[in-house]
Parts: structure tokens; sequence; C-alpha cells
């Protein structure tokens, strides 16, 4: 048992022997990663590699006792950390290091602050050579207004709803060269409560191995761990092969203890992304976690009202336990995905997917201005509905942004116009009618060009009682309309759930399998429209709902609008099972094949 040292407030002696405020900073920082199982592997490796205090080792190695004994001495408030950086200064000139440890509340976050800027610099990529093809935005992306039907009769007796589409389009390019893909700023916020114990913690580390695979060297990467309180591991580092062996080993070192407090990890994240000297083009957040933190939404949103960068949230929720709807929520508001980790084995595959659109961005800053065109006798056609929550209107018109575009994907903006009844006779002259504008605005990141594109929809109208030869359905609006119509079900349902009104939830959901059942032409072009009815009406069995049920839901249901992100699929006895992700998701061709690897990886080792 090491004694506790006697301090002397006044004395000259101890004051000599006090280093600076950023060196009692770096002990306290290094001091924190030390588990008490590892402590004394620790001291001894400690005398071979001190850099932290510059001091002679034995000196050095007396004041990490002393310290770590302060510390275990009151753990129960060893991350509890609350003054400013003056204090931490005039606290130096008084007290030695134990007691300032012992004794001063530290902020955390106060701690780190001058660190926010220690980034490394962005290793450029390799240049090309001439047969190198980029990736051509302007060419691969097609941008269009689509209503369900042209041609159009309208009514004199009620008004009409026509549901429509804005839909952004890029083609998959599978000539573009890997190695010229955008770099990436990716934070991971990793829970280490003491629930993490065991498998589930394991799990992550290994998983974060094998996303390090995939990160090129202009790729930057930070680790934060977080408990009842958070700690940065490391800065944001270039993912070379020498600082990938850095973070294996800083992998390693994280260990289970203490509570759950996500909005710590975050406030240090958003606080690096915002003060780093150097920015990837592309940059995101992943947050892991199994356990629940009713006031991180609220603080999170807060958090945000202070930083004015583009990036994205991607939450990965382990367990039964964890807090699926809050969750989801974090990842939407920064157009991110949820991903429902029932069997922690598939974590490395979701790794891998949300990272594989991180690398296949070809747009950011896309910006979709929206507006009514109609002219008389057709003025009062409006807007009915949106569906989403990316719909903005404002001063009669609507903005839609979002911060990146991936290659190989599509993005839809479901709303339905309102046609009034109309009892006026059409002339010719007017039957064909401009409706609505849309104009885009997308930059190019790989050539810093903005991009601008314009559609017009334009309807053909006709009288109640004139007769249309063909007008068949836009097979494209359809899926889409569905869409998001199938999720609006699958949404009451889990809210009837959430009543204990799971019969209800049940009918719900078996009226709209029913629905797209008597449509053939949708019911062969939209086999994910049934599955994920399918898997929604198991998940809303009442065992199966508490057991699984709420997470799977809130994922299809954030999915679905969003258009991003991998569905997690359940077997009748509730086992969690892979996703083909051909077939069960919004991933695009690199993803696809970045998850093949990791799948076939496991089978070849069964």
């Amino acid at each position: 048992m090491i004694p506790k040292p006697k301090l002397r407030n006044n004395s000259t002696e101890t004051i000599k022997k006090l280093p600076s405020s950023k060196q009692i900073i770096q002990a306290i920082q290094r001091i924190k990663t030390i588990s008490l199982k590892s402590y004394s592997q620790y001291k001894r490796s400690s005398l071979t590699s001190a850099k932290t205090i510059k001091t002679e080792p034995k000196q050095q190695n007396q004041e990490l006792d002393e310290a770590f004994h302060n510390f275990k001495f009151s753990r129960k408030n060893l991350f509890k950390f609350s003054a400013t950086k003056r204090q931490i200064v005039s606290a130096k000139s008084t007290y030695a290091i134990p007691r300032l440890i012992h004794e001063t509340n530290i902020s955390e976050r106060l701690i780190e602050q001058n660190n926010y800027d220690d980034d490394e610099v962005i290793i450029p990529s390799k240049k090309l050579n001439n047969s190198t093809k980029m990736y051509n935005l302007e060419e691969n992306l097609t941008f269009e207004i689509q209503a369900m039907y042209k041609l159009k009769k309208l009514s004199d007796q009620t008004t009409q709803q026509l549901p429509a589409i804005i839909s952004i389009k890029t083609k998959d390019d599978k000539n573009e060269c890997k190695s010229n893909r955008l770099g990436v700023d990716l934070i991971c916020l990793i829970d280490k409560s003491g629930s993490m114990q065991g498998e589930k913690l394991q799990t992550v580390k290994q998983s974060l191995k094998i996303l390090l695979e995939f990160l090129i060297d202009q790729d930057r990467l930070q680790l934060i761990t977080f408990d009842g309180q958070a700690l940065r591991l490391s800065p944001l580092k270039c993912t070379t092969k020498t600082n990938k062996q850095y973070f294996t080993q800083l992998i390693e070192q994280i260990y289970s203890n203490g509570g759950t407090n996500i909005s710590s990890a975050t406030e240090i994240a958003f606080e690096q992304i915002k003060r780093r000297k150097y920015r990837n083009n592309v940059t995101s957040i992943f947050l892991l976690s199994d356990g629940q933190d009713e006031n991180a939404k609220i603080s999170i949103t807060k958090q945000l009202q202070r930083i004015n960068e583009e990036f994205t949230i991607f939450t990965f929720g382990f367990g039964k336990d964890h807090d699926a709807q809050m969750m989801t929520s974090i990842s939407n508001l920064k157009h991110g995905s949820f991903y429902f980790v029932q069997d922690t084995s598939l974590l490395d595959e979701f790794f891998v997917d949300a990272f594989g659109g991180l690398i296949s961005v070809v747009g950011k800053e896309l910006k979709i201005n929206v507006t009514l065109k109609s002219s008389k006798p057709f003025q009062d056609i409006k807007m009915y509905k949106t569906y989403g929550k990316m719909w903005e209107y404002n001063q009669n018109s609507y903005q839609i942004t979002l911060p990146q575009l991936t290659q190989g994907s599509r993005k839809d903006f479901v709303f339905i116009l309102e046609l009034p009844k109309f009892i006026m006779k059409i002339k010719d002259n007017q039957r064909h009618q401009l409706i609505m504008e849309a104009k885009l605005q997308i930059n190019d990141p790989s050539t810093n060009k903005t991009i601008f594109k314009q559609s017009n929809l334009f309807l053909t109208f006709f009288n109640h009682d004139e007769k249309i030869e063909q007008n068949e359905e836009d097979l494209e609006v359809q899926t889409q309309y569905y869409r998001v119509i199938v999720t609006e079900i699958i949404d009451q349902a889990q809210k009837a759930c959430e009543q204990q009104q799971f019969q209800e939830a049940q009918d719900k959901i078996d009226q709209m399998i029913l629905q797209i059942q008597k449509n053939q032409r949708l019911l062969s072009n939209c086999p994910q429209l049934i599955q994920d009815l399918n898997q929604a009406k198991q998940a809303t069995e009442k065992y199966n709902f508490i057991k699984y049920g709420r997470g799977q839901m809130f994922q299809i249901i954030s999915n679905n609008f969003s258009q991003q992100g991998v569905t997690s699929l359940f077997t009748v006895n509730g086992q969690q099972k892979q996703t083909n992700l051909r077939i069960f998701s919004y991933s695009n061709r690199v993803q696809t094949e970045m998850v093949d690897i990791i799948q076939t990886r496991k089978t070849l080792t069964l």
C-alpha cells in the first residue's frame, strides 16, 4: 500500500519540485488512462518511456505513485472535474501535485482545450497519371421532378391529390480509382461504461481494428472514450502504417468502467471539429453505446447550435437495453444512420457499411430550391404535404439541404400537390402548364466546382368529361410514394405498440400488405417494401417488441425516410442475421463490396 503523502502548502521546497501546468495536465491525462489492474505493469514501463514529465525516472515514478494513490483514494470523484484554467494555474503556485489532483476539480473539457488544434497535417494524395479517370459529378448526376401522372383530368366536384417526387441520382463509376477517393476525418466515440464489459467491448475493439484496414494515409482518425465523463485518447491523426499501430495499441488499452454520459463525448468531438487546423473533405462521427442517457439529445442539440460545420453522425446501438429512439434522433440531427446491433458479431459489417458511404462521397453542400409556378387559371394549385424532415418552407418556396451525396445512390423527396376543383372549361392553349421549378446547387469536392441544375414539372390538364387514352402511373414515383406511405404505417404501428396495442399495430401492417399485393406491378418492383412490412409485423408481437422490435422499427423508419443505412433482419426466433446489401439496404457498390470482404472473411474462418 502506498502511503498518503504529507503535504506542505507553503513549503518552498515543495513548490520548486512542481512541474509546469502543462506538465501537470499531461500527467493527469496519462494517469487517467491507467486501469487499476494494469497500474503495476504501467509503472514498470514508465521508466523507459518517460516523456510526460521532464524529470528523472525515479522522481517521475514517485510523482505518479503519489498521484495514483490520491486518485485511488477518491475514486468516486475520479472524473468529476469542473474548474477553470485560471484555478489550475493558481493551484500550481501553492499546492504539490498530489494535492492538486486530490482536491481540485478540473474540467475535462478545459484540460484538453489547448489540444484541439493539435491535429496532424493531412497527407496529400498521390498524383494520378493521365489514364486515371476521376468521377465526373456533372455527367453522372441526374436531377428531375416527376408526377404520378403526366396527364391529369381535373374534377369539377372535389379537390384531388397528385403524388410527385424531386429525384437526384448518381451513377456508380466502376472505373473510378479507389486511391483517388476523398479523405475522411473520422471521430469515434466509444462507450466504455461498466455494461460494455466482456464480449461487447471486445467486439468493438476488434471492429475498430478491422475499420483501420480500410483507412488510407489521407484519412484521419480520433478516438474518444466515455463513461460518466469523456476522455480524448488521441488527436486527429493520419492513418499511416505507423499510426495504425499507434491506434491499435490505444484500442487495446480501452477498458470498461462507470456510467454513460454521451454528451460529454460529443462536446469534445464538436469542439475538435470546430477548432482543428486542417480539414478533410468529409467529416463524420461514429457513436457507439449500449446504454441510456435521457438528457443526451437535448444536450447535443444545444451543442450543435454552437458549431457551424458540415459533418454526419452515425450511431450504433448495442443490445436490447440501449435507447434506440435516442440513438435514432441523434443520427437524424446530422443526416446519419442508426445501426441496430443486437448481434455484436455484425458490428464490423455495419462499421464498414457506414464508412463505405463516407469514402464514396462525390458531392457536398447540396441545396435545392423549389417554387410553385402555376399561373392563371391554375394559380390555386398548392403543396398539400411533404414527407420527411428535410423540407423547409421559406418565403413562398421550399428548401432542401443535405451535407453530402454518394455515388451510386438516389435521394427522392416525396410530396403531394393539391389540385383544386375546376369548374371552368379548359381551353386547348391552357392544357400544358408549368407547375413547379426546382433548382439544384451542389459542390464537387474533387474540383471544388459548384454545379447548377434545374428541372421543371409540366402537367397536361383535361376537362372532367374528356377521355384520356393512355395514362399509366409513373413507376418510380409510385415506388417512392409507397416507400414513405409504408414507413408512415410502420411508424404508426410502433407508436401503437408503445401503448400496448399490439393487435392494432399488426392490423395496420396487414392492411398495407394487402394494398400492395393488389398491385402486381408495384409488388414485383418493390420486394423491400414487403420485406420491411413482414419484419415490422414480426417485431410488433409483444415478446419480440420488448426484445428487439422497438429498436428494429426505429431503424426501419429512419432508414426509409433518409434512404440510407442497413435494416437489421431477424429470424422468427428473434436472431439477428446477416443482411444481403444488394437487396435489403440502401448501400451502393462501394459499401456492398467492402461488406462482402468482411462476410467472406467470416465464412472462411468458420
